[in-house]
């Protein structure tokens, strides 16, 4: 096995962050930030890489983009903006007070990009994962202060719009950790905490 180094056709220059990746079949996106900005990147062979800085949501001094998924031609990324009361979030999962959520879509695999409607049933939302379904795609993610933390769900058909999509509850105790499609369900691990113990567990959610 050998590794080739690859390289950005746009030759940007600053600090990068890559904080998800996704594989399709036109080949991969990647999304990050990129001085502070939302960014993604795409290729069609993993060698040439095309940066695309986006512009932050109205009002955001930083954002970037944490979580990104592909079905078919759609391509949705989500993260995180934070105004002028929170600080620049920088990692898959991280948020600040002032953090609020923000998803991006691609309908034509990468090439152009629209920031579309999202909300959180709180504040301090961050996001665990991302995956496409049978019937579109899946998110899951936090939402509430530290330590009063509950699990949320949203689901969307097309990328464009997205439902909340209800997990049974949360208890601030248990977090979904991955997605991924099943068929035409999306399976996932979650971790449950207890004073005793962390446990693993494994769930399916219906498509919607």
């Amino acid at each position: 096995m050998s590794w080739t180094r690859a390289h950005d056709v746009n030759d940007a220059d600053g600090s990068s962050q890559v904080l998800a990746v996704a594989a399709g079949a036109h080949g991969f996106v990647s999304v990050g930030s990129h001085n502070s900005q939302p960014t993604v990147w795409t290729t069609a062979d993993g060698r040439a890489w095309r940066t695309i800085i986006l512009p932050p949501p109205a009002g955001a001094s930083a954002a970037a983009l944490q979580q990104v998924a592909i079905n078919g031609d759609r391509v949705v990324a989500l993260g995180l903006a934070t105004t002028g009361t929170g600080h620049a979030v920088g990692s898959a999962t991280g948020t600040a007070p002032g953090a609020v959520p923000f998803a991006e879509l691609s309908a034509d695999n990468g090439v152009t990009w629209q920031q579309v409607p999202f909300s959180s049933p709180g504040p301090y939302t961050s996001f665990s994962a991302l995956t496409p379904n049978a019937v579109g795609f899946a998110a899951a993610g936090l939402f509430g202060p530290p330590g009063q933390q509950d699990v949320a769900l949203w689901a969307s058909a097309d990328g464009a719009s997205w439902k909340p999509y209800q997990s049974g509850g949360g208890s601030g105790a248990w977090q979904i950790d991955t997605l991924a499609r099943s068929d035409a369900e999306a399976g996932g691990i979650g971790t449950i905490l207890t004073q005793q113990s962390q446990q693993t567990v494994t769930f399916t959610l219906p498509p919607r």
